[in-house]
């Protein structure tokens, strides 16, 4: 695969450059400078912008779902907080940084004749709409672009949710029935798949899976449906939706990366370490322990509950580990999520042996991914594991799968579908001291953007609650029982 944006500053300047003004002092346009830009230089910056908005997020996700905790005492996102300023990254690249440059990149792409861009940008969209819903609950989604309007108002979840599966079968569609040349510059500007079409339509069905999979509440929840997206989704890590990072400076690096310096003050929970020091799972150090964190000064792994702080003077960082370093690629949906999604749904439906294949499939390539060797894989799947899928408990699932989905927001939408339940989350408790504007409650969103929303649609917001000082305790539609 391609590195991303090694250019990256050359784009910003060339977008800059084109969204000056239309007339000049009424002179007639240069003919030495552009007026649209190639739909193939929209690209890069929408992939990076669907990374980069996880990732950013995930800071204060992370401390909800206790991936990790902050070095100071009472964090506001350890006690659950949420804000208005900060954790809106999704928000922010969602309607701008992907979805303006996606429009235009449509209209280049019609404009030239190559339809791959608008199937690729159904897929995007879809992605996009999934994991800023999941974050926020409803959105403004009919009038979302409508440049006539000033004031947006917000749709439901349910409704979005059907929109995205809309959205996924129409990118596949399109993208299965391309004819004539593919535009050359698309795989060069392609930086997850490099221009591999079945990839994305794999990508396609892995949303569609994802989707459905949240479900689990639902009288309408589907397992063979879910199943079924996934097997026609992720065959292996290879497949995996992954940005790529050159690494070359902070500009190209990951934000996960020590360049960047995001996780300076974050350190790994107790639960965490927990999950892999052998505490659960019959006792088993798990071999992704060394390989996932950095050992503290004293070369023990030790966490740091939510809300204390590290008060025991840790000094380490994730740095130099799993996909903490500057030109590690950061996976927006996998293969070891998908095999985690179809365990679940296949136990659900009383399918223990389909569930037993693909949640040991998850742990085995999850623990491939982050670099265990095959002689410990084989050990922990032999002594850490059930030993077959009468044995298997929905716990095992979807603890193991909170393990491989570390950094990802995703494990939220598993914590909220099960209520931050222990009995599915070994060890899972939630902090002593919520924030005080939580009312004793957990957080189920995150606020929307101050400064689109509160500021200029403040209106639309308040409908649904949004001004409420414990609106991010209010449960999201694909959580709850039907």
């Amino acid at each position: 695969m391609k590195l991303l944006i090694r250019n990256l500053a050359f784009y910003m300047l060339l977008f800059i450059g084109l969204s000056s003004c239309e007339e000049y002092l009424d002179i007639n346009d240069n003919p030495y400078l552009p007026q649209t830009a190639p739909p193939a230089l929209y690209l890069p910056q929408v992939i990076y912008s669907m990374a980069e908005g996880d990732m950013f997020d995930s800071r204060y996700v992370g401390s909800i779902t206790q991936n990790w905790s902050y070095g100071n005492t009472g964090y506001f996102s350890d006690r659950h907080g949420s804000s208005y300023y900060s954790g809106v990254q999704k928000f922010r690249n969602h309607y701008w940084t992907i979805g303006s440059n996606l429009n235009q990149m449509v209209v280049q792409g019609d404009e030239v004749g190559q339809p791959v861009y608008s199937g690729i940008a159904k897929i995007i969209r879809a992605y996009s709409w999934q994991i800023t819903t999941d974050h926020h609950g409803e959105l403004p989604y009919i009038q979302a672009w409508d440049n006539t309007l000033t004031q947006f108002d917000y749709d439901s979840q349910e409704f979005i949710y059907g929109e995205i599966l809309k959205l996924c079968d129409e990118g596949i569609a399109a993208l299965s029935n391309l004819s004539g040349e593919i535009d050359p510059d698309f795989a060069s500007s392609d930086y997850i798949y490099n221009g591999d079409i079945e990839k994305w339509i794999k990508f396609g069905y892995a949303i569609k899976a994802r989707n459905l999979g949240h479900l689990s509440n639902k009288s309408a929840f589907n397992p063979d449906m879910v199943i079924s997206m996934v097997d026609q989704s992720f065959g292996s890590v290879t497949d995996n939706a992954s940005v790529q990072f050159a690494g070359e400076s902070s500009a190209t690096s990951s934000f996960m990366g020590p360049s960047r310096g995001n996780f300076n003050i974050r350190y790994p929970s107790s639960l965490f370490v927990s999950y892999l020091d052998g505490t659960y799972f019959n006792g088993t150090e798990d071999p992704r322990l060394t390989l996932m964190l950095n050992p503290d000064e004293n070369g023990e792994y030790t966490g740091i509950p939510p809300t204390v702080g590290d008060t025991a003077g840790i000094a380490t960082t994730f740095y130099g580990q799993y996909i903490f370093n500057n030109d590690d690629p950061y996976p927006l949906i996998s293969y070891f999520e998908l095999q985690f999604i179809k365990a679940e749904a296949a136990f659900i439906k009383g399918d223990k042996g389909t569930a037993y294949s693909a949640f040991v499939e998850g742990v085995k390539s999850h623990m491939e991914f982050a670099g265990a060797e095959s002689a410990a894989i084989s050990n922990f799947i032999a002594n850490g594991l059930p030993a077959n899928g009468e044995t298997l408990t929905l716990s095992d699932i979807m603890t193991q799968k909170y393990i491989a989905l570390f950094t990802n927001n995703e494990t939220w939408s598993d914590l909220r579908r099960y209520d931050y339940s222990s009995d599915i989350f070994k060890g899972f408790t939630l902090p002593e001291e919520l924030s005080v504007t939580n009312d004793g409650k957990p957080a189920q969103r995150w606020y929307p953007r101050q400064y689109s929303e509160v500021d200029w649609n403040s209106d639309a917001l308040e409908e649904i609650g949004g001004l409420d000082p414990d609106f991010n305790t209010k449960p999201l539609w694909f959580t709850e029982a039907d």
